[in-house]
């Protein structure tokens, strides 16, 4: 009996060891559920960490702008992936307010910014938006994302804003500077135009001069009577600053006129061309900051730095 019950105890054990042996031989499954695959977040070149930063900070990290007009310094080539980076500062407040970070071509991809915003900030939305060429013709849609600090966004101290994988916008909306007092259209000169609107926000010009420019296809015109000097003023966004203006000038001044206007404040003055179809001579105007190409009673501004 004993014998017996010893060969049975065996052969349990010789069955247990050789169950065990199998059980190694499949593929042990984790008993967790299904979760949905984690996207990938990028290393992005986020410069959030700029908003509300002290100008003397800046000045010290930024050293060297390559441009600078008026608050606004401008960085060129800042690294692999960053084209230019504009930071503004409020002079009432002495800290930065708006950075706009320009991306070198294909640095990112669109989906891969979204994700990285997403993951760490509220996401408020996207819009598609129109896109033009210099002359203010549509040519394409951008999708332009949102992101913030807050569940709401307008209590947030830091907004973002994403132009697909072109620019990246930060910005503390309750550190804007308070737009001071501006010079009336009717009363602004030629080079106060340039001073006004270059390199400014359009959300700016648009609360400074409620109503004055109005836009079709993307390009905005505002014009001007009873001033000594202009009869419009006309631009194209992009990105949502201005970059380059067209003014148009008083028809009561010839050339020569306007040509001693800019020479007698200081600016030099070549010809370099000649307008068959306007039939009139066309000029570059510059004082180093600013190139002006004049032809026939119209002027195309552009900023060329310091």
């Amino acid at each position: 009996m004993k014998q017996k019950m010893y060969f049975l105890l065996m052969l349990a054990a010789m069955l247990f060891v050789a169950c065990g042996d199998d059980d190694k031989d499949e593929p042990q499954k984790p008993n967790t559920p299904d979760t949905p695959d984690t996207p990938t977040v990028i290393s992005f070149d986020d410069f959030s960490s700029l908003i509300d930063m002290s100008y003397s900070a800046i000045i010290k990290q930024f050293s060297n702008p390559s441009m600078q007009l008026g608050d606004k310094y401008i960085y060129e080539n800042v690294n692999k992936n960053v084209e230019e980076l504009t930071i503004a500062i409020n002079s009432d407040t002495q800290t930065v307010y708006m950075v706009l970070e320009t991306l070198k071509v294909n640095a990112y991809t669109e989906a891969d910014i979204d994700t990285y915003f997403k993951s760490k900030y509220k996401f408020y939305g996207v819009q598609k938006l129109d896109t033009y060429d210099g002359g203010g013709k549509v040519i394409g849609k951008i999708n332009v994302y949102t992101y913030g600090n807050t569940e709401r966004q307008e209590d947030a101290t830091l907004v973002i804003k994403l132009s697909g994988n072109q620019s990246v916008t930060y910005n503390n909306p309750k550190n804007e500077p308070v737009i001071p007092e501006r010079t009336s259209l009717e009363a602004m000169t030629p080079i106060d135009a340039a001073n006004t609107f270059m390199l400014v926000d359009l959300e700016e010009i648009e609360e400074a001069y409620p109503g004055v420019f109005s836009q079709t296809e993307g390009v905005y015109m505002g014009f001007i009577e009873n001033n000594e000097w202009l009869s419009g003023i006309a631009f194209v966004p992009v990105d949502g600053f201005i970059g380059r203006i067209t003014i148009l000038y008083n028809d009561e001044k010839d050339d020569q006129t306007i040509i001693d206007y800019y020479i007698g404040e200081g600016y030099t003055c070549t010809k370099t061309g000649h307008d068959d179809e306007e039939e009139a001579d066309i000029y570059t105007i510059t004082n180093g900051v600013f190139s002006i190409k004049y032809c026939a009673g119209r002027g195309g501004v552009t900023y060329i730095g310091e």
